[in-house]
């Protein structure tokens, strides 16, 4: 075990702090553990890598166009006049109704994405998609569509099984199943199943799948300037997300033209039936006209009414012409008014130049398509649709308030016109009653025409209108997918783990160093107390340690006691006494105080001094069962008379000049005998006749028979044994320095450990002189040194 030791007495400013280069080292020791945490780290990131499912993204560019400058101008024209049905792309309106559940659901719907398909082999479980599947699964009547369905296919043998709701069945190449909750049509290619592996097929609820995948897809602006959106989606399978996204931009693209056409199939609807009304309404005026010119016997009428003026032609017109905007405005009022028409579109104005209505049924038809497009996501009964059906029913009202208006300026020209139509009349009598009847006649008939007329144009042009409906999306390029998987990010990962692999020993290191209440470092002990270091005694792993000392002993321990003897001259100088009285003694039991006792005493003895130890710890005696000393006199039977002063010393046969005085039988009154005065008789009789006299006492920090002992002490040898005493109990060592309790105090500091966490002299700092001091000598008495592993990393981690 490699040490070091102290030539001379040290007393340390308690503000003693790590150098970098002790703070360096203080890691380095621990380098097998950073190795080992850093490889640990490593090899689990591996196996996550290896093991898990690898997540790649694929993106497509779609360019959204802007309705109210796309198509001809033609187009735009019809669209405005009959439905004004004019809508601005609104990117993050786009953007929120691509990354929405409903539209992701009809891509699900579109590529039967609900039916999943994964192979299990030895390790891990992976999805399967694409045209080359082993299997094939079609579902049908399921019962409960918020359940999902499954079944286990599996190769074993050439024989294929299918287990399904605790059932096992063998199947064929083409099968049909009867699950609980529904019906599968299984094919199966067994030529390509591999042996032994699982196959899981697996029905999932449309919006479950649907759910999941919006959850993994991103829209966003390439550009501000742009309409061109960047979609994004994360998946297992490249192709499977490849297919997602074009799907996407296709179906984006149908709902376009859908919500489109719901407004040209309105009118269409519309017109078809007003038509039907005016088709049998023209047939009842054309029937009319010829009846009464079979009455009248009436065959070129024209000729007839040549006669009439050009004011009274100019007249009819306008009259006719009011007619029929009234007749247009009361076939809207009542579509208006119609209950069962109160949430669809409302046709156009059928050429009324009105801007204020213009603009009531252009705000109409507005509110209209939000509200439907609300329901998509929320219930009729949703604050939202309410408030909504709320401004539809003002702005109804405000329509139909408008045509009332409308129509009784109308209906007051119309009032005016045929005044003066009925004064050019009078004007005409000699024109013949059967003219007039039949002037009426034709001009009913020519209003009819003309409406009729204009509606079949209408009809047309909705109908142009719908089959030119395009999309308002189209995908620039083809998805694509990277070529190297987003998840799990390899270097990151190895990063992570290299640098986890680092920080767990710091933070063990850091914890251990702040949970440890212990004297470790010759640093603790010189912030704690000012009272000198007078030793150190190396760390050894025998438990039956007696004496490290002898006349030819070159060990290290030997030398350290050696250094002990040299130092304990510094604090004896101020003694009066020729031959020194050494108290030993330490806090708590344990500490090593016997150890240091006896080989204090042996370093003496071996100097060609004669010394005596006083087994003066009468509560736990150790001296005579660590020397094996058979002889049951000793100081207990001196005091009470039992035996004299001479008889008490017992020479030791394994180090000459050295003589114990036991214990004797262990006191009751252990203190009160200690206090007697014969003691004051032995000290004498023993200054006398030895030249140095070692008490090994009883711990100070328990009984106060140190502090009795103390007044015949010259010095006193603190034992304060490294990673067994704690820190707190320094503060009362100083004490004891500070006040003077004990005589000439000196710290011998037993048990040093140098090399591994926990070395004394901190980390890095004496470290090689202690290995070097090892090297030259070594601890030879005759101990056996080895090791077990365990024991070794145990010791390294300070266990």
């Amino acid at each position: 075990m490699a040490t070091t030791s102290t030539t001379n007495i040290v007393i340390q400013d308690s503000g003693t702090k790590l150098t970098a280069k002790e703070i360096f080292f203080k890691y380095l020791v621990y380098l097998p553990l950073f190795i080992i945490c850093t490889a640990v780290a490593v090899t689990i990131a591996y196996l996550y890598i290896r093991y898990k499912v690898p997540i790649y993204s694929s993106g497509i560019s779609v360019l959204i166009n802007d309705n109210s400058k796309g198509g001809s101008p033609s187009d735009e024209m019809m669209l405005d006049q009959l439905t004004l049905y004019k809508k601005k792309a609104n990117l993050a309106n786009e953007t929120e109704l691509l990354k929405s559940t409903s539209m992701m659901a009809r891509v699900v719907t579109s590529l039967e994405l609900n039916v999943l398909y994964y192979t299990e082999g030895k390790v891990k479980k992976s999805e399967m998609y694409g045209p080359g599947l082993p299997i094939k699964a079609v579902f049908s009547n399921i019962k409960d569509s918020s359940n999902s369905l499954g079944l286990v296919i599996e190769k074993k043998g050439g024989k294929v099984t299918a287990k399904y709701d605790g059932h096992t069945q063998a199947i064929g190449a083409n099968q049909t199943l009867q699950l609980k909750n529904g019906v599968v049509n299984i094919s199966v290619d067994a030529a390509s199943m591999a042996e032994g592996y699982k196959y899981y097929v697996t029905w999932v609820p449309v919006i479950s799948v649907a759910s999941g995948l919006a959850g993994s897809l991103s829209v966003s602006q390439l550009n501000r300037e742009a309409s061109i959106l960047r979609i994004n989606i994360s998946t297992e399978i490249p192709q499977k997300g490849r297919d997602v996204l074009n799907q996407l931009v296709i179906e984006y693209r149908l709902r376009n033209i859908e919500e489109k056409n719901r407004v040209a199939d309105n009118t269409i609807a519309f017109v078809e039936e007003r038509l039907n009304l005016l088709y049998r309404e023209l047939g009842d005026v054309e029937g009319g006209k010829q009846s009464f010119q079979q009455r009248h016997n009436l065959v070129d009428i024209n000729k007839q009414s040549d006669q009439e003026s050009s004011e009274i032609v100019s007249v009819k017109k306008r009259l006719e012409d009011t007619e029929i905007q009234l007749q247009v405005m009361d076939m809207i009022k009542q579509y208006v008014s119609n209950p069962s028409q109160r949430f669809e579109l409302v046709p156009s104005t059928l050429g009324i130049i009105d801007p204020t209505l213009n603009s009531l049924v252009a705000g109409y038809n507005e509110l209209q398509l939000k509200r439907s497009a609300e329901l998509r996501s929320v219930p009729a009964a949703h604050p939202s649709i309410r408030l909504m059906d709320n401004q539809l029913e003002k702005v109804r009202t405000s329509i139909i308030e408008n045509l009332n208006n409308i129509s009784i300026s109308t209906k007051v020209l119309k009032n005016r016109l045929e005044g003066e139509y009925r004064l050019l009349a009078g004007k005409i009598r000699a024109i013949p009653e059967q003219q007039k009847q039949y002037a009426e006649i034709m001009r009913q008939l020519g209003i009819k025409e003309k409406l009729y007329l204009y509606l079949l144009q209408k009809r047309e042009e909705s109908a142009i209108t719908r089959a030119s409906s395009v999309g308002n999306a189209s995908a620039i390029d083809e998805a694509v997918s990277g070529g190297s998987p987003i998840s799990p990010n390899t270097s990151t990962i190895y990063r992570v783990a290299f640098i986890l692999g680092l920080l767990i020993p710091i933070g063990f290191i850091y914890v251990r160093d702040l949970l440890n209440d212990k004297i470790v470092t010759r640093n603790d002990l010189l912030k704690a107390t000012d009272t000198p270091i007078v030793g150190e005694v190396a760390h050894h792993s025998s438990m039956t340690r007696k004496f490290v000392v002898g006349m030819k002993d070159r060990s290290i321990l030997a030398e350290q006691f050696r250094i002990l003897r040299t130092n304990l001259q510094f604090l004896l100088t101020s003694a009066p006494s020729k031959n020194p009285v050494v108290l030993v003694t330490s806090t708590i039991a344990g500490e090593g105080k016997t150890f240091c006792s006896m080989n204090m005493a042996a370093v003496w003895a071996v100097a060609g001094k004669k010394t005596v130890i006083l087994e003066l710890d009468l509560r736990k005696p150790k001296v005579s069962k660590a020397l094996s000393l058979q002889r049951d006199i000793g100081i207990s039977n001196y005091v009470i008379g039992g035996a004299k002063k001479e008889d008490l010393p017992q020479p030791l046969s394994e180090v000459p000049n050295l003589f114990v005085i036991g214990a004797g039988p262990i006191p009751p009154n252990p203190s009160e005998l200690i206090m007697d005065t014969k003691m004051d008789e032995l000290f004498t009789y023993l200054r006398a006749n030895f030249d140095v006299i070692i008490i090994d006492s009883a711990p100070v920090g328990l009984v106060s028979d140190s502090k009795i002992l103390a007044k015949y002490a010259d010095a006193t040898l603190y034992v304060v044994r490294q990673r067994y005493t704690v820190k707190k109990q320094i503060a009362y060592v100083d004490d004891l320095h500070k006040n003077k309790v004990l005589p000439n105090m000196g710290v011998i500091v037993n048990d040093v450990k140098i090399g591994g966490t926990d070395s004394y002299y901190g980390y890095g700092y004496g470290y090689g002189y202690g290995y070097s001091y090892n090297y030259n000598y070594s601890y030879s008495y005759g101990e056996n040194n080895k090791r077990t592993l365990l024991q070794k990393v145990r010791d390294f981690v300070g266990l």
